[in-house]
């Protein structure tokens, strides 16, 4: 599905496929554990940096992934604590890799007080962890009306993270990648707005403008709904608008 819904905006993107749900972890087959994470993060970073086999590309990140309740983490005060901890060392490659050029986008989280999902246990703080870091965009999600849908988490991020989460919404519940059943959850609306970064980069490389000055440059084309500017809990600084940022970028 998140191969799949990148590549309706970037059908030309290559795609790298970095296994962190691990089905033989729990009946689930949703569960994962950070190390693998932070493993393939380490991957990544080193394929960047000068001589890696990524030199010179855009790497743009899709993470359709999170924690859905605090009671998975360690208690406060535990030093391998990761939700509201920026020093925890998968926090901390993020913020490496970021810096390093690479785009990197995290899900919000289907916590959301209208519907959320049956794993969660609050409807508060649960945009948690790297989902929740400065280094990375956060992605609620709409529908194809321009609706947030019941079940995208709602900011602001967990305290000690950054408060402004998420930072966009993009799309999801629309027909992709089985026939006659939607794509659904802030895991669609994630990789599809990567696409769209992905496709930004084809002409916009890191080099010139860094992921945090693109994260400026879509904030200031976003669509707020209601016309308000500015950041709001529900969908951040609105709904990515690609196509008028790339014409406004001159691409």
């Amino acid at each position: 599905m998140c191969a799949f819904d990148a590549l309706v905006t970037a059908p030309e993107a290559t795609l790298l496929d970095f296994p962190i749900l691990n089905p033989e972890t729990d009946d689930t087959g949703l569960a994962g554990f950070l190390s693998d994470a932070a493993a393939a993060y380490s991957v990544l970073l080193t394929a960047l940096r000068k001589g890696g086999a990524l030199e010179g590309k855009s790497l743009v990140v899709s993470n359709s992934w999170g924690i859905y309740s605090a009671a998975d983490d360690f208690p406060k005060g535990h030093p391998g604590r990761y939700i509201d901890n920026p020093n925890h060392p998968f926090n901390i490659i993020c913020g490496t890799l970021s810096r390093a050029g690479a785009d990197i986008l995290f899900a919000a989280g289907n916590c959301g007080k209208d519907c959320p999902d049956e794993r969660c246990t609050s409807p508060r703080h649960t945009i948690m962890g790297a989902n929740a870091s400065s280094a990375v965009t956060t992605v609620a999600a709409v529908d194809t009306h321009n609706k947030r849908v019941g079940y995208s988490s709602l900011g602001p991020g967990i305290k000690g993270m950054s408060h402004d989460k998420p930072n966009f919404a993009c799309y999801t519940h629309f027909i992709g990648s089985r026939p006659g059943i939607p794509d659904t959850g802030t895991s669609t609306s994630t990789p599809v707005m990567a696409g769209c970064i992905a496709a930004l980069r084809t002409k916009l490389k890191p080099g010139t403008l860094s992921p945090a000055d693109l994260a400026r440059e879509l904030r200031a084309d976003a669509l707020q709904p209601d016309g308000v500017r500015g950041w709001n809990a529900a969908i951040g600084y609105g709904i990515v608008q690609p196509a008028k940022t790339a014409a406004r970028l001159k691409l």
